[in-house]
């Protein structure tokens, strides 16, 4: 693979950002900062995977991995804000989950 660069037949790996668009991640080259391309992906967790990288400088070739991981979450979904939200309330005595409850209504 040591002459190996990416043709117009490599698969470039797709990543959702949501509402049903795509955009294709962008990595640049470690050697000569060209485009590099995705060619593989291997996830060693569901918030972990390597990345089989190639330069799409066909004078560079380099090929190498990357590591792709979670970092934080920004904004909890729905579903795991409306879990928090009730464990939350379970954990308060029911005059001030009623309290609560009635300032939600009040607010609403």
């Amino acid at each position: 693979m040591d002459n190996y660069y990416p043709s117009r037949h490599t698969k470039v790996i797709q990543f959702p950002l949501g509402r049903g668009e795509e955009s294709q991640m962008r990595i640049k080259c470690t050697e000569c900062h060209s485009k590099a391309i995705i060619s593989s992906r291997n996830e060693l967790d569901p918030k972990v995977a390597d990345l089989y990288c190639m330069c799409a400088n066909p004078e560079c070739g380099a090929s190498f991995v990357m590591k792709l991981s979670y970092s934080h979450t920004l904004s909890p979904s729905r579903s795991q804000a409306h879990s928090m939200a009730v464990e939350l309330l379970r954990g308060l005595p029911a005059a001030e989950q009623l309290d609560l409850l009635q300032q939600a209504r009040a607010a609403g």
